[in-house]
């Protein structure tokens, strides 16, 4: 038996997504422990017990985050302590020594350093930290081409990097809505926190755009933050449902019309992936994350398409969504659940029986 601990910071948006598709596609074998940090508001999975042998809050002060990673760590005995997202990848490799005993497995969900909100000084800082921890972990099991590319960068010890796919944990409810009709609003839908990394009035200024030339649009974005951003969204005509579980999230998205992505810096979006799953057409900001995109599927060079097509007529909108889940489908194809657990197992170092 492998146990792990998984730690994070912040228990909420796509990150206890990917954690619970890391546990549902783990390989055989494994007892997984959860060791987080949940934001007031954020809703928590009922199903949380039938993943995890254990969950334990993380302390909201550094010092005690640390203390609690050793504390748990001794209590589980876990063999592999897996940090999502760098502040918790920094707390783990301060509270414990990467060891064969106890090894440490880093996703970084996105650099702290790719935040384009902070000052290059405060970048540079970040920067340096990570390089310094670089001597103190086993692998790095990066979600994206973008960030395994990164971590091939961090430290002079050039950790062992592994790229595990982001993948939809459990699929989405079939809910989709009828074609988008001449005569009823363009719904159009975004997710996540409200925060500067998925630049909410990116979204807000691409819904007006598409309102501006004639087309009644319904902006929704799923998630919540802080009251004076939200305040600021909500101003612009878009409506924020605050934290809702994720069962409602998966609903809401398939009835959407269309999904527009406007993170400027991510790890891998696990929405994208969820809305493509339920066959909602998706235009993204081309970020690191993505790779190389066709121009098609971004903001910058789709958003003309779609509005072109909506105001064809709905067979229009339905050729083009239909086109556009195809290529995104095609770019998707190694997201799959499958891919994860082998890359997995290799992270974990847990042989695989053919």
């Amino acid at each position: 038996m492998t146990t792990v601990l998984h730690v994070t910071d912040c228990y909420a948006g796509g990150i206890p997504v990917a954690i619970e598709a890391y546990v549902r596609n783990s390989p055989p074998g494994v007892e997984h422990h959860l060791l987080a940090q949940i934001p007031d508001g954020a809703p928590l999975d009922e199903t949380l017990s039938d993943c995890f042998a254990s969950v334990t809050a993380l302390g909201r002060r550094p010092l005690a985050a640390v203390r609690a990673i050793r504390r748990v760590r001794r209590r589980t005995g876990a063999d592999i302590v897996h940090a999502h997202s760098s502040f918790a990848g920094a707390y783990a490799r301060v509270a414990l020594r990467s060891s064969p005993r106890t090894r440490i497995v880093y996703t970084p969900h996105c650099y702290a350093f790719e935040r384009a909100d902070l000052s290059v000084w405060s970048r540079r800082t970040f920067r340096a930290v990570e390089w310094l921890l670089s001597f103190n972990v086993e692998t790095i099991a990066a979600c994206s081409e973008g960030e395994a590319a990164a971590a091939e960068r961090r430290g002079p010890l050039r950790p062992r990097v592994v790229h595990v796919p982001n993948v939809v944990a459990v699929p989405l409810p079939d809910t989709r809505r009828e074609g988008a009709g001449r005569h009823r609003p363009l719904l159009v839908a975004s997710l996540g926190r409200v925060a500067p990394q998925k630049d909410p009035m990116r979204f807000a200024d691409a819904a007006a755009s598409i309102g501006a030339r004639g087309i009644e649009v319904v902006p929704v974005w799923m998630g919540d933050g802080a009251d004076d951003d939200v305040a600021r969204l909500e101003a612009s005509g878009v409506h924020v449902t605050g934290w809702i579980p994720h069962a409602e999230v998966g609903r809401r998205l398939a009835q959407s019309d269309v999904y527009l992505h406007t993170a400027a810096w991510e790890g891998f979006p696990l929405a994208v992936l969820e809305a493509v799953q339920a066959g909602v057409p998706t235009l993204v900001r081309p970020i690191a994350a993505f790779g190389t995109l066709p121009d098609g599927l971004t903001l910058d060079g789709g958003l003309e398409a779609l509005i072109a097509s909506r105001l064809a007529g709905p067979r229009a909108f339905a050729a083009w969504a239909e086109t556009n889940v195809a290529r995104w489908s095609d770019r998707l194809r190694g997201h799959t659940p499958a891919h994860q657990r082998t890359a997995l197992a290799e992270a974990y170092r847990i042989p695989q029986v053919a």
